[in-house]
C-alpha cells in the first residue's frame, strides 16, 4: 500500500548516522569552550567573556537535547501513528481495522470507557509478544497520585504511598467545576480500589499471554465488570504481525480517552504521544440524535495543539487527520448527517486538520482502502520534507555555533608563543611527521578494533558474571528443609523464616556482584593501557621516562611534563582518572530487579496449608528468577560496557589528534622534549 515507507526509514537511518557525528561535535565544541573558560580563570588578562561563554555552552547544552530526540525519531524502524480522541468514540475499533488485528490485541466496548493505558501495536513479521511495564511505587506516586492533589488543591499532601493507601481522601471543596469532580472521582477509583491492583507495583517488565491483555489494558470485561490492573500500568506493548501486511513498517499508538475521564496527567500524555509519533489521527463519533462540536473537543485539540508546538518545523494542522466515525450498524442509528455538519463546522470552530474523513471505524477494507492508503501516501513526501527541514535548521544553529567558537579559539591561540631553536628544525619536522603518521595511524587501527566490538556483550565481565551466578545458585543449593524447620523454631512462624531468607539471599546476591567492580576497571585498564602503549611505542614517548627511576609511571610522567599544554592535559588528566564504579555503572541496575527476594513487594504469600519443602521451593525458584531477571538484562549492560571504552577512547582521540590545533600543541611538545625523545639522532648531531 505505502511504497514510501522503507524510503523513509531508509533516509532516517542515514540521517541518525549524521546526527550521532553531529553530536559528538557539539561534545568537542562544548569541551573547548571548558578549556577556554579554565584558561579565562587562571589568566585575568584574556578579554573572554564570561557571560559570552556561558551563553554558548547554553545554546551547546540546549542543541544536545534536541538532537538526542532528533536520533530517537530518526533511529525509529517504523512510521509512528498516535490515535486520540474522547472516551466511546472508536479508537479501538479505527486500530483493529488498520491493522487486521483482533480484539483480542486490541480490546474494545460499547457504552462505557474501555482502553485504559498508554498501549502500543508493533507491525513485526514472524514474532507476537505482550510486554506490559509496570509503574514502580514511587514513579506511580509522583507521577500518578500527586499530580491530583496538586490539581484538585487537596490538602494536606500524603508524604509517600503507604500513607495515600492507608489515610481518607481529603474532601473536595463544594464550589467545584465538572472537571475537578470528574478528577476526584478518579482519584477516589485508585484510593478505593489500591488493595486491587498495589501488588503490580513492581517497576518490573511482564511478557503476558495474548489472552491476558484486556486484563492489563482494559477498563472492563467484556462483561462491563470493573478492572482494576490497568492503574498500575505505564504501558503495553504489543509486538506481531499485521494480518494487514500492506500497512508495511508501522507503530500503532492507543491513547486512553482523553478529554472527559478525569485525567490529571493527560497533557503529559499528548506531550509524550507527540514526541513519539510521526502524525496523529483525532477520532470523533457524532451522536445519531445531534452533534455539536463540545467544550471537551476543543480541549483536546488544544492540548494537542499545544503538544506539537515544541516540536519544530510542523503545526497541528499538518501532522493530524479528522477521523469522523460514520455508524451504519443495525444497532445505531445512521450519523452520516451528523458527521457531515461537524465536518463543515469544524474549521469554524477551530479544530483544522491537514484532511478529514467521514469513515465507518469498524469497516476494514473502508479504512484501509480510503484512510490509510491516502493518508500514507501523502504523509510519506510530508516526513521526507519535514525531516529534511529539521536536519538542515540545526546544522545551520550548529555552524552558526562552530564559528563563535573558532573564532574565539583563534584569538585563544594567538596569545599562545612558544619559542622555536630553529637551528635543527628540519631535521625535527622530518622526524615528527613520521611519528605522527604512526600514532595517528595506531590510534586509528585500535578505535577500529573498539568500534568493532561495541555492538557486543563484553565477554571478559559475562564470564564474570556467569561465576557470579553459578555461587549465587550453589548458595541457595545447599538449604535444606532441616535447616528451614530450625529457623521456623527459632522465630516462631513460617513467614517470618520465609523472609529472613530472603532477605538472607538478596543480600548474599548483592553482595556476591559487588566482585563485578574489579572486573569493571580490569576491563578499562586494559583499554587504557592499550592506548599508553601506543603512546610509548608508535608515539616515541617511552623516551620521557627516566632510566634511574625505573619505578616511575609513564602516564602520571607524561600528564606531568604536557601539563603547560591544556589544550592536551585537560582530555588526557580526564583519561587517565576516569573509573567506574559497580554501584555506578551496574548496582542500580541489577538493584531494581531484585523486588522478587524483597518481602514488601513479593507477590507469592504463604498459606496455612504450604508445607516446609513448599518454602523451600519458593526460596529457590524466588533466587533463581531474580538470576534469571539480571542475566536477561546483562547483554545489553556488558555490551554497554564495550560502548563506553569505544567512547573513551574516541573522545581522547578526537580532542588530542582531531582537534583544531591539535597537531601544533604536538609538535610544540615534541620540539621542547626531542632531545630525550630521539637521544641517537641528536648525540649523532652534537657529536658532528
Amino acid at each position: 500500500m505505502i511504497p514510501n515507507v522503507q524510503h523513509i526509514l531508509h533516509r532516517r537511518s542515514e540521517a541518525a548516522f549524521k546526527v550521532g557525528q553531529d553530536m559528538q561535535r557539539l561534545s568537542a565544541m562544548s569541551h573547548s569552550l571548558s578549556i577556554l573558560a579554565t584558561y579565562q580563570n587562571k589568566e585575568t588578562t584574556f578579554p573572554i567573556d564570561a557571560r559570552h561563554l556561558s551563553h554558548l555552552l547554553a545554546l551547546i547544552e540546549q542543541e544536545q537535547k534536541q538532537l538526542a530526540q532528533l536520533n530517537e525519531r530518526f533511529s525509529r524502524q517504523t512510521i509512528n501513528i498516535g490515535v486520540v480522541g474522547r472516551a466511546r468514540q472508536g479508537k479501538s475499533r479505527l486500530l483493529q481495522s488498520i491493522s487486521g488485528l483482533a480484539n483480542s490485541f486490541i480490546p474494545d466496548g460499547d457504552g462505557s470507557h474501555c482502553t485504559g493505558t498508554v498501549s502500543r501495536m508493533v507491525n513485526r513479521p514472524n514474532q507476537t509478544t505482550a510486554d506490559v511495564h509496570f509503574y514502580s511505587r514511587k514513579a506511580f506516586f509522583e507521577e500518578v497520585i500527586l499530580p491530583y492533589y496538586q490539581a484538585l488543591a487537596l490538602g494536606p499532601i500524603p508524604a509517600n504511598l503507604a500513607e495515600f493507601s492507608s489515610h481518607p481522601l481529603p474532601d473536595l471543596s463544594v464550589e467545584t467545576d465538572s472537571i475537578a469532580i470528574a478528577r476526584y472521582k478518579k482519584l477516589q477509583t485508585l484510593h478505593q480500589n489500591f488493595s486491587r491492583y498495589s501488588q503490580l507495583l513492581t517497576g518490573l517488565t511482564q511478557t503476558i499471554p495474548l489472552k491476558q491483555i484486556r486484563r492489563y489494558v482494559a477498563q472492563v470485561t467484556e462483561n462491563r465488570e470493573p478492572l482494576y490492573a490497568y492503574l498500575a500500568v505505564q504501558e503495553v506493548i504489543i509486538e506481531t504481525a499485521f494480518p494487514a501486511q500492506e500497512v508495511g513498517a508501522i507503530q500503532l499508538i492507543d491513547m486512553p480517552g482523553l478529554g472527559d475521564t478525569g485525567l490529571v496527567n493527560e497533557e503529559e500524555l499528548l506531550k509524550n504521544l507527540v514526541t513519539q509519533v510521526d502524525f496523529i489521527l483525532y477520532v470523533r463519533k457524532p451522536d445519531s440524535l445531534g452533534a455539536v462540536w463540545e467544550p471537551a473537543d476543543l480541549h483536546l485539540y488544544q492540548l494537542c495543539q499545544e503538544a506539537v508546538s515544541n516540536r519544530t518545523n510542523v503545526s497541528m494542522v499538518e501532522c493530524s487527520y479528522l477521523i469522523l466515525n460514520h455508524t451504519r450498524s443495525p444497532a445505531l442509528k445512521d450519523n452520516l448527517k451528523n458527521c457531515q455538519d461537524l465536518l463543515i463546522s469544524s474549521t469554524r470552530n477551530g479544530l483544522e486538520f491537514a484532511q478529514s474523513f467521514v469513515v465507518d471505524c469498524s469497516d476494514q477494507q473502508q479504512v484501509q482502502g480510503k484512510v490509510m492508503e491516502e493518508i500514507l501516501l501523502a504523509m510519506g513526501e510530508e516526513l521526507d520534507t519535514w525531516d529534511e527541514q529539521d536536519q538542515q535548521a540545526y546544522q545551520h544553529r550548529i555552524n552558526s555555533l562552530s564559528q563563535q567558537i573558532t573564532k574565539l579559539l583563534d584569538d585563544f591561540n594567538s596569545i599562545i608563543h612558544t619559542p622555536m631553536d630553529t637551528r635543527d628544525f628540519p631535521i625535527f619536522k622530518k622526524l615528527f611527521n613520521a611519528v605522527w603518521l604512526e600514532l595517528t595511524n595506531a590510534c586509528e587501527e585500535n578505535l577500529k578494533q573498539l568500534e568493532a566490538l561495541r555492538e557486543m556483550p563484553n565477554q571478559q565481565i559475562q564470564e564474570r558474571f556467569l561465576s557470579i551466578k553459578e555461587e549465587c545458585l550453589d548458595q541457595v543449593a545447599k538449604l535444606t528443609v532441616r535447616e528451614i524447620e530450625l529457623t521456623r523454631n527459632t522465630l516462631g512462624s513460617y513467614n517470618r523464616t520465609y523472609e529472613e531468607y530472603l532477605n538472607e539471599y538478596r543480600t548474599f546476591i548483592t553482595q556476591s556482584f559487588l566482585k563485578l567492580g574489579e572486573t569493571l576497571n580490569q576491563v578499562l585498564q586494559q583499554v587504557k593501557q592499550d592506548v599508553f602503549t601506543i603512546l610509548k611505542n608508535e608515539g616515541k614517548l617511552a623516551g620521557l621516562l627516566s632510566i634511574q627511576n625505573p619505578e616511575e609511571i609513564f602516564e602520571q610522567k607524561l600528564l606531568q611534563e604536557i601539563n603547560n599544554l591544556e589544550s592536551l592535559a585537560i582530555p588526557l588528566n580526564s583519561f587517565i582518572h576516569f573509573e567506574l564504579s559497580y554501584l555506578g555503572f551496574l548496582h542500580f541496575r541489577i538493584r531494581e530487579h531484585l523486588d522478587t527476594l524483597t518481602p514488601d513487594y513479593i507477590s507469592l504469600r504463604l498459606s496455612r496449608e504450604d508445607t516446609t519443602e513448599d518454602i523451600l521451593t519458593y526460596i529457590t525458584s524466588s533466587v533463581e528468577a531474580c538470576l534469571y531477571k539480571i542475566q536477561h538484562e546483562f547483554d545489553n549492560w556488558a555490551q554497554d560496557l564495550n560502548k563506553m571504552a569505544f567512547a573513551l577512547v574516541e573522545e581522547l582521540v578526537d580532542q588530542l589528534l582531531r582537534a583544531k590545533d591539535a597537531k601544533d600543541n604536538w609538535e610544540i611538545f615534541y620540539q621542547q622534549y626531542r632531545k630525550q625523545l630521539w637521544k641517537e639522532v641528536y648525540k649523532e648531531l652534537e657529536n658532528n
